[in-house]
């Protein structure tokens, strides 16, 4: 889903946002609402238009709560509109009319360059349709008429909201949304065992394979009754020539199927486990966002060694990604490798409500407080999640240039112990709270 576009729907409560999302999706989607607090939190669903596949994006309705002023609300979820939509779809209600509360949200779209188109919904009956040259004053350019209770309008609004977008006409939606698992690492370390080892496992169903470049090649593995898309790649050599293995990796095809990947395996010799080089190909993978599993194979090479002693070896400096011991050849372990894959994969779409994370972050902070750098303190007003896979967090502080490195790295540590988020990087972004 990550090269779909999105589309985010926006507006004030009570204008029929979510009956429009569920419109689009052309499907009931259950949607939680808290009572109390401010949500932030938003719902994602792939849907089509004319066989064109994107990501809709439901969010909460903005309104006053508790101590937020309406341009904070504004601001707050403009940023994060900033930070994911292509097109944003605003939500108007006709049977009210124009708000103040809408002027607000409408100069704020505005500001993110992006493409608004203004939804008039509500248009029930055909008296009701003079009602969409009130929002003019808007100043939006491309406004419809819809109306999500009966239906109508939709498609239109689709092809307004995604006029001149260009699509891939040969995307395979089915294909997109099968998890891709990359079995990276450095030359004779067993990768091509370890692949071949899962083809034959008896609950492995392997399907038609497909060639896509000269050094990779997919195929689809059925493990316990989920199917994940498996890129074998070429081993990665370090030349004495070469004095970075980073120089190695620009020119190669792995770098490009570590970007394909949603998952990499790392896959370790137990005689060497981590060297320098395995760090530096792990250091890309965190760069490139990715989650990943570290395997470590070859173990019935190893004699009078404990596992646990290993990966606790491994794990003692905060190690954020799981591991596995395996002998591809013995077939030892490649049992456990799905269930690893489907935590991973559930921590990496994992989403926080915004009012648990405001009241963990202020826990964060009682516990250890920022330091103060140049005479100032650094002070976070507001915490929310703008994204997922891999999870992404946005602090609304009033001066990011002072968020200490050993800070931040305090911050993820707190995450990863509360919320448990291994396999997966965690993405911060620091903003500078609204002014008004």
């Amino acid at each position: 889903m990550n090269n779909l576009y999105k589309l985010a729907i926006v507006g004030r409560a009570n204008v029929g946002k979510s009956l429009l999302f569920n419109r689009i999706c052309k499907k009931k989607i259950s949607i939680v609402h808290e009572q109390e607090g401010v949500t932030r939190d938003r719902i994602y669903k792939q849907a089509h238009f004319s066989n064109k596949p994107f990501i809709a994006i439901d969010t909460a309705g903005l309104e006053v709560k508790n101590n937020l002023s309406i341009t904070d609300e504004i601001n707050i979820q403009t940023q994060i509109a900033i930070e994911e939509a292509d097109v944003l779809v605003m939500v108007v209600d006709a049977k009210v009319g124009l708000t103040n509360l809408d002027h607000n949200v409408a100069r704020n779209l505005l500001k993110t360059k992006k493409r608004v188109v203004l939804a008039v919904n509500k248009v029930d009956t055909d008296n009701l349709k003079d009602k969409i040259y009130e929002f003019q004053a808007l100043g939006l350019k491309n406004i419809i008429d819809v109306s999500a209770a009966q239906n109508n309008n939709i498609e239109e609004l689709l092809e307004l909201s995604f006029q001149d977008f260009e699509f891939d006409e040969n995307y395979d939606s089915d294909h997109s949304n099968k998890t891709k698992i990359a079995i990276i690492g450095r030359t004779n370390v067993g990768k091509s065992t370890l692949i071949n080892a899962l083809l034959n496992e008896k609950r492995a169903v392997v399907s038609d394979t497909i060639a896509t470049t000269r050094d990779s090649l997919d195929c689809e593995i059925t493990m316990d009754d989920k199917t994940y898309i498996f890129i074998d790649t070429a081993g990665i050599r370090r030349k004495s020539k070469e004095k970075d293995v980073l120089e190695k990796f620009s020119h190669h095809q792995t770098i490009k199927t570590i970007e394909r990947a949603d998952i990499c395996l790392l896959v370790l010799d137990a005689q060497d486990l981590m060297t320098t080089q395995d760090k530096k190909i792990l250091k890309v993978i965190e760069q490139k966002r990715k989650g990943c599993l570290v395997i470590i194979n070859k173990w019935d090479l190893i004699k009078n060694v404990r596992q646990e002693h290993v990966i606790k070896a491994l794990t003692q400096k905060r190690f954020s990604f799981p591991i596995l011991i395996v002998s591809a050849t013995k077939k030892l372990n490649l049992n456990k490798i799905s269930s690893h894959l489907n935590l991973i994969e559930k921590n990496r779409f994992q989403t926080i409500q915004t009012s648990i994370l405001n009241k963990f972050i202020e826990k964060c902070i009682q516990k250890y407080h920022p330091p103060m750098v140049l005479g100032k303190r650094l002070k976070i007003y507001y915490l929310t999640q703008i994204k997922n896979n891999p999870p992404h967090f946005l602090f609304f502080v009033n001066y990011p240039n002072i968020l200490t490195p050993t800070y931040k790295k305090y911050l993820i540590n707190c995450f990863r112990d509360h919320f448990k988020f291994e396999g997966t990087p965690i993405l911060f972004d620091v903003k500078k709270k609204p002014q008004h």
